[in-house]
């Protein structure tokens, strides 16, 4: 099933999450909420701002809406942020559903 265009729809268009983006389509408040980046939050190492700054600059089709993956092997890095973080695409990436 072929998605609608923009126009069609009023929106903008979005190709859904691909496999693998287990926390799936999240708005930016949403993400926020995730338990990496509010222990980042909450231990000073970053804003909401920047958090939100960041995710507008991979959402590309400014529908204010990501896919978000938690990578497990990140947890146990020893990269000193990696703890706090998940791996973002916008939501009309290639790796979508189509």
């Amino acid at each position: 099933m072929a998605p609608m265009s923009a126009g069609a729809t009023g929106k903008k268009p979005s190709y859904g999450c691909g496999q693998g983006f287990n926390l799936g389509a999240l708005t930016y408040d949403q993400y926020l909420l995730l338990p990496g980046t509010q222990a980042a939050i909450d231990q000073g190492l970053v804003s909401e701002d920047r958090i939100r700054a960041g995710l507008m600059r991979v959402d590309h089709n400014n529908n204010g809406v990501v896919c978000a993956q938690s990578v497990p092997g990140w947890q146990i890095s020893n990269k000193p942020f990696a703890v706090y973080m998940y791996n973002v695409v916008d939501d009309n990436a290639s790796t979508g559903s189509r």
